[in-house]
């Protein structure tokens, strides 16, 4: 083989090596691009997930909350039983619990005791909580009981109008037939018209005063 020949073949042998070598970088550098830029990918979709999950919960948290109470305004509910009994009960306000739809908070009350044969009770109370299933209603803050000639004052009144008894606690005032009374507590049973009065300590006594 001449000279000549034999740099050609050095020659060719050498391009081809330079050639490979080329291709070889090349091929390596674009699949590492493409693989850093599947994790880019990968990453951006997760954090796009957790971003929706955090989104979510803040919504039904919201809505939990939108949905804990429903205000109702200018409430009226009336009860009657089998005998004709009648209980009717006024707020400028009410609050319905939704996780007991039974249960109304009521504020600024205006309620009416209305008894065969007897005349109409009256009753007025900052705020109360009433019960639609149950007719149950808990009178709280400046409570006032108007029958006939009768006024009672308290903190505090239980109105079970099923069994027609009414429990007065807490700072009780009853004024009326020219006597003023104060003590701790008014028990009234309306089905036989009885009436108890007492102290919550035994050691302590209802103070009576005459009023002329």
């Amino acid at each position: 083989m001449s000279k000549k020949h034999i740099f050609i073949y050095l020659f060719l042998t050498f391009c081809l090596i330079i050639i490979s070598l080329v291709f070889y970088n090349d091929f390596k550098s674009k699949t590492k691009l493409k693989s850093v830029n599947n994790s880019k990918e990968k990453n951006v979709e997760i954090s796009l997930n957790k971003t929706d999950e955090s989104s979510n919960k803040k919504v039904d948290k919201s809505s939990n909350d939108l949905t804990e109470t429903t205000k109702i305004e200018n409430v009226n509910y009336v009860a009657m039983d089998a005998t004709g009994n009648k209980f009717e009960i006024q707020a400028k306000e009410g609050q319905t619990d939704a996780r007991n739809y039974n249960n109304v908070f009521l504020f600024e009350v205006k309620a009416t005791i209305n008894l065969r044969n007897s005349e109409i009770i009256t009753i007025t109370a900052n705020s109360a909580d009433y019960n639609k299933s149950t007719v149950e209603t808990f009178f709280r803050d400046n409570v006032q009981v108007n029958y006939i000639n009768h006024k009672v004052e308290s903190d505090k009144l239980h109105l079970s109008f099923q069994d027609k008894l009414a429990s007065i606690n807490e700072n009780v005032v009853y004024m009326g037939n020219n006597t003023k009374m104060i003590t701790d507590n008014i028990e009234i049973d309306f089905k036989d018209k009885s009436t108890k009065i007492f102290m919550n300590s035994n050691k302590e006594k209802v103070f009576v005063k005459t009023v002329y």
